[in-house]
């Protein structure tokens, strides 16, 4: 064999190494909902590779005094070329001001995201959907949906992304007492509104009414009292705008975004939420999330902050 040759066969192999590294070390990138923010990217998980979300965790503290806590396991798979495959498992552990307190699975929800085109001179568009079952301790006794519309385009100073999409909420309403009550949460007489993030599940916390256990796409939900409704399910309409900037550098992602939700024949007002987010690489296929976000108009207020970790690794096909 010849120099040429000898030097060609060793840095074909190194070559393809430093590659793989290079994409693994991209992950961070890669924007999911909820981690940082509720925002999604047009990006796909890379076909054959499988994501796992082991330790997504966020806490809320709501303007009545109510504690949330949401541990929420996932797996991403790409199945096919632009296009994935994700499960959930939500648990949620809920403290209400009066003391009660309520822990177990918030159902379970699988899910899909297909790009549409890789960004050039037009954006990144996809679509992705997601389904919730009504399988667990605290789900509600019918499921709920959302599709969503993704797109995602790069600019001198970052990148700016656009989701907008809808879906149903479902509820499981509390028994019916002696003395009937408003049709609205937040009524005269009534405690106020506490929205979650849909798709949603919700169910009883305390004897006062109904209270949301929720396993939305964006992975934010809350566990909330919905006192005072007597629908068990209806639309939602939802919208995100989200930029950020990466130092690629230091494999890390700044990220910001503001959401609106609308709940129609649940809750009275349109809800706003900001956030703030960095998302950072630390190991060729570890990634660390930590945002916070307010919510701050609408039926309630409430104050957030979550932390994740990621481990991303190709499979090997026979």
């Amino acid at each position: 064999m010849s120099l040429r040759l000898r030097i060609l066969a060793l840095a074909v192999p190194a070559l393809l190494l430093d590659t793989s590294a290079v994409a693994a070390q991209s992950a961070f990138y890669n924007l999911d909902s909820g981690r940082p923010t509720r925002v999604e990217d047009a990006l796909p998980t890379p076909r054959g590779e499988l994501e796992i979300q082991f330790l997504p965790l966020r806490a809320e503290w709501l303007g009545d005094g109510s504690q949330r806590q949401r541990l929420e396991p996932k797996i991403a798979f790409g199945v096919l070329s632009m296009t994935e495959i994700e499960m959930r498992m939500p648990f949620v552990h809920s403290r209400a001001p009066d003391g009660t307190a309520v822990t177990g699975a918030a159902s379970a929800a699988i899910g899909a995201l297909h790009a549409f085109n890789v960004e050039t001179r037009v954006p990144a568009l996809a679509l992705a959907g997601e389904l919730v079952l009504p399988v667990s301790t605290l789900s509600a006794p019918t499921g709920s949906y959302s599709l969503k519309a993704l797109a995602t385009k790069t600019f001198r100073f970052g990148r700016v992304e656009l989701n907008a999409g809808g879906g149903t909420w479902s509820i499981r309403l509390p028994a019916p007492g002696p003395v009937a009550t408003p049709n609205q949460c937040g009524d005269p007489g009534q405690p106020p509104c506490l929205p979650p993030d849909l798709p949603c599940n919700i169910v009883p916390v305390s004897g006062n009414g109904p209270s949301s256990a929720c396993a939305p796409s964006s992975a934010t939900s809350l566990v909330t009292q919905a006192v005072g409704t007597r629908r068990s399910t209806g639309p939602h309409w939802t919208a995100s705008l989200g930029v950020d900037h990466t130092l690629p550098l230091v494999s890390t992602l700044f990220a910001a975004s503001v959401s609106m939700d609308r709940f129609e024949g649940l809750f009275p007002l349109t809800d706003w939420t900001a956030e703030l987010g960095v998302r950072s690489q630390i190991s060729p296929q570890m990634v660390a999330d930590l945002g916070v976000g307010r919510r701050f108009a609408g039926t309630t207020q409430s104050t957030s902050v979550l932390f994740g970790v990621s481990y991303a690794t190709p499979l090997r096909w026979p």
